[in-house]
């Protein structure tokens, strides 16, 4: 009986639809419930105060910043991705689809006029450049 029990309780958990669905419920809670996290970098310079936003996996046309006020920057980004995977022997097709979009405010250090923002995209990095408003004063 109780190797009766043992066997039912692994091909129950060995069948390939119950893990699919488990997997697939995993993915869901995982997606849900993890926000995305966007790191920031700050860099300064005599000549600029630089904001390094690092999105590896974003697209240049899933980025967008936005210009609140003249003390803040809002920098949402969407993570649209399809895969398509098929099996000819099998005649099996397998479709995935992930989006997720994840939305940071970015504070200024000082008022910049939207005219003095400037920004890029390369290699999985959003570069922020505005000109340096602080007076550093050196010290001998």
């Amino acid at each position: 009986m109780k190797k009766d029990l043992s066997h039912m309780l692994d091909s129950f958990f060995d069948d390939r639809s119950l893990k699919k669905m488990l997997h697939a419920l995993d993915e869901y809670v995982h997606r849900t419930f993890s926000p995305v996290y966007i790191p920031i970098d700050v860099r300064e310079t005599n000549e600029e105060y630089i904001i390094i936003a690092h999105i590896p996996n974003a697209k240049r046309d899933g980025i967008h910043l936005q210009f609140i006020d003249d003390t803040r920057l809002l920098l949402s980004v969407i993570y649209d991705e399809q895969t398509e995977t098929i099996d000819d022997e099998k005649k099996i097709v397998h479709r995935q689809r992930t989006y997720e979009r994840a939305m940071k405010s970015i504070f200024l250090p000082y008022p910049v006029g939207e005219s003095d923002i400037h920004a890029s995209f390369q290699d999985g990095k959003l570069i922020i450049r505005l000109p340096q408003k602080k007076t550093f004063i050196p010290i001998e």
